[in-house]
């Protein structure tokens, strides 16, 4: 009886009280699509979810991506590897996982020092994308997508944060959007981290 009433106040609660996922968009494709229609394996993070799981940079993408590795080596070297395939090259060869900000490609990039601070998302394709990333993306691509001036609105905005730690470690980072008219405006973001010991 207890069943098949919890059964019937479920089904007389109204659409719009259930929960509703929210549409995230990617351009894994080069175009803007919902990420349940790219037929392509995909693990994208929206700022909001790269804050509440603690994805603060490029190392970190390991806990949350399946078939993901990350592996440090001396003189500030690493090796980003999907699905075995990975940036470590020997020589003067290219590496297998190709890494592109605002869809372009960074030959040298930082991403094993690099924090992720104003970013709109960032999207991780798995598996061989030389067809739209070019040759060098034979393991996979990392692509940050950041955020946008916003255009339209009459006000400045923007945000600031600070944390302290042990060893003095302070991590300070914000964004300035200043609008400049209706059809243009300007956006300045940064991050400053130290720690000793």
């Amino acid at each position: 009886m207890g069943a098949s009433a919890a059964a019937l106040t479920a089904a007389a609660q109204p659409a719009s009280a259930q929960s509703v996922i929210e549409e995230l968009v990617v351009t894994a494709q080069r175009r803007e699509q919902a990420l349940q229609d790219v037929p392509v394996a995909v693990s994208a993070f929206s700022e909001d979810t790269l804050k509440t799981q603690r994805l603060d940079g490029g190392q970190n993408l390991l806990q949350a991506i399946p078939n993901v590795n990350f592996s440090r080596s001396n003189f500030g070297g690493y090796n980003f590897s999907i699905r075995g395939i990975g940036t470590k090259v020997v020589g003067t060869g290219e590496a297998g996982v190709s890494f592109h900000q605002n869809n372009s490609p960074l030959t040298s990039n930082r991403l094993a020092d690099a924090e992720f601070y104003d970013v709109e998302r960032v999207e991780v394709l798995r598996g061989p994308q030389g067809t739209l990333y070019g040759r060098n993306a034979t393991g996979g691509v990392v692509n940050i997508i950041t955020n946008k001036p916003v255009v339209g609105d009459d006000k400045i905005s923007g945000w600031l944060t600070g944390e302290y730690g042990n060893y003095n470690t302070t991590r300070v980072r914000g964004a300035v959007n200043i609008p400049l008219g209706d059809m243009m405006a300007v956006r300045w973001a940064g991050a400053y981290i130290k720690r000793d010991g």
